[in-house]
């Protein structure tokens, strides 16, 4: 086979073309491509604030947005209902304490030998039945939103509160605000979205083609925002519609310049043990139907046939035709396959 002719150039010739050269950038992750991708909260990271009790919205102390921290007041509701679930535990309060007389009462007829043993159980019975009362009644108003210094307050004092304080469950940011002054909620309805968004999630919609490609532990990067990710879940359903699969990966860098709900494209990157190497577009140049770079040597500058491995936006990836070390020209392409041409036809 025909040895590549090397065009040999002196200083003055290549600065005269425009030549500048860099080092072959090795690197360890081959590009896939490009895929549309979601910034999104993982579940146990998001939080439904809801009515403990029906009411009305009385205040609403948090704007969307904003840091809360865990227990902090986010609304007021004026809930009837409340007075009655508090009367309902002063009822069973009470009824606990009879009991517990008349427990206290008995058995000590019974060690006098005064009543029969089964007259006691009666009573025992009775006691039990009334102590589950009061913690059924205690735990109503804990779901109420009341905490449990509030409830003891209210056994202490019988000063009955139609006033529920709806407190953030967890430290975050409210995402979502539902809640409005004078609305009349319903027990259970949605009135704030919390998030912690110390983690983050991408979620990838991968052509169906290239998922055999990728395993867990590949890498994800962003190149606006700049951020990058590491794939942990690849789904084995296929979405009917757009033939993608779900590949969700972890944000280990840049998260801070991610939102929930962010609509972003990504490059996907396999982890390698080839010998990849990393250099601009403007470096590629193809001649009888082969990809070429020029590799500048001591005899001059060879066009050096290569194997592209994967393509991203500005930059090209190679697995075959170059070494490390290696100077490769980026700079004055067009000038030096001119004359190169020039010199193969000599």
């Amino acid at each position: 086979m025909a040895r590549e002719p090397v065009l040999n150039l002196n200083p003055e010739q290549a600065e005269h073309l425009g030549v500048r050269v860099t080092l072959a950038e090795s690197i360890d992750r081959l590009p896939l491509g490009q895929a549309a991708a979601r910034i999104v909260l993982p579940p146990q990271n998001e939080y439904l604030v809801s009515a403990p009790q029906a009411g009305v919205i009385e205040n609403v102390r948090v704007a969307l947005g904003v840091a809360v921290q865990q227990g902090e007041i986010m609304a007021r509701i004026q809930s009837p209902a409340l007075l009655e679930a508090e009367r309902s535990l002063l009822d069973a309060a009470s009824e606990f304490s009879l009991a517990q007389a008349r427990l206290q009462r008995d058995q000590t007829l019974l060690q006098e030998g005064i009543i029969a043993r089964m007259r006691w159980l009666e009573t025992q019975s009775r006691y039990r039945q009334a102590e589950a009362g009061l913690q059924t009644a205690r735990q109503i108003l804990q779901i109420s939103g009341l905490r449990a210094e509030d409830i003891k307050t209210l056994e202490a004092g019988h000063t009955l509160n139609s006033r529920i304080d709806v407190r953030a469950p967890a430290s975050g940011r409210v995402l979502e605000r539902l809640a409005v002054v004078g609305q009349r909620v319903e027990s259970l309805t949605p009135l704030f979205r919390l998030g912690q968004l110390e983690t983050l999630w991408l979620e990838v919609s991968v052509p169906q083609e290239r998922v055999s490609e990728i395993v867990p532990g590949d890498r994800i990067d962003l190149d606006n925002p700049a951020a990058s990710a590491r794939i942990i879940h690849i789904s084995q359903q296929i979405d009917t519609d757009s033939q993608t699969v779900l590949v969700r990966a972890v944000v280990e860098q840049g998260a801070a310049s991610l939102r929930p709900g962010m609509n972003v494209t990504v490059q996907l990157l396999h982890n390698s043990r080839d010998h990849l190497f990393r250099l601009p577009r403007a470096a590629l140049f193809t001649h009888e139907g082969k990809s070429r770079v020029f590799v500048r040597t001591a005899a001059g500058f060879e066009a050096r046939i290569v194997d592209v491995a994967g393509e991203e936006e500005h930059y090209i990836v190679l697995h075959q035709g170059i070494e490390a070390g290696e100077s490769v020209v980026i700079q004055g392409v067009a000038g030096l396959k001119a004359a190169w041409l020039g010199v193969g036809e000599d």
